[in-house]
């Protein structure tokens, strides 16, 4: 089965108060990536390594995430002979640089509810940047363990990215691609322990 993305994030916390450590489901998790072009687009999936959230209630107190950009796809593409240079190219110095970072991290700072979804705010790091990010998601509780869907917007530039933005090519006219990219993500987890 394959997961998304946007394949790295691991999670660590410093955590006060109690609550309870969720670990994530990587096998039941999706991580679906999108990126646009002027001609187009493309979309595949990356995987999660590892992750985990301490949850009291219906309140996350922290998480923390990591996704393995090697394992990026990419699926629109079909069975065409371009998709392998696609993929090197993502994952080359022009893009995500996987040789030398290899792993994308979120780590969660806050997190706010209103009008039935979370706000989330939280650190992400690739290529070794790390800026501060906010997305909406929806997150459904249980027992057995929460599980979030939701959209994250990343502006590639912010983590040296800047391969035909139009931002730092104006002059690119239809080779532009876009500088947001789309990361929809279900994540499912289930009771690892109780922290006192």
């Amino acid at each position: 089965m394959k997961k998304f993305i946007f394949g790295i994030f691991c999670f660590s916390f410093l955590i006060a108060g109690n609550g309870k450590m969720f670990t994530v489901d990587v096998e039941n998790t999706s991580l679906r990536w999108e990126g646009v072009k002027v001609t187009g687009s493309h979309w595949g999936y990356v995987t999660m390594q590892d992750g985990s959230v301490n949850i009291e209630g219906k309140t996350i107190l922290s998480g923390d995430f990591t996704v393995t950009l090697n394992s990026m796809t990419e699926d629109g593409m079909g069975e065409s002979p371009w998709k392998a240079k696609l993929l090197n190219h993502l994952k080359s110095d022009d893009f995500f640089d996987v040789a030398n970072h290899p792993t994308a991290h979120l780590k969660l700072t806050s997190t706010v509810y209103n009008n039935g979804a979370f706000s989330i705010s939280g650190d992400l790091t690739i290529r070794g940047m790390t800026h501060p990010i906010e997305f909406p998601a929806v997150i459904q509780f249980s027992d057995k363990g929460p599980k979030a869907t939701g959209q994250i917007k990343i502006d590639r530039t912010l983590y040296g990215m800047k391969y035909k933005s139009g931002k730092f090519f104006p002059e690119i006219g239809d080779k532009m691609i876009y500088d947001e990219f789309t990361l929809d993500f279900e994540v499912k987890s289930f009771t690892s322990k109780s922290i006192n």
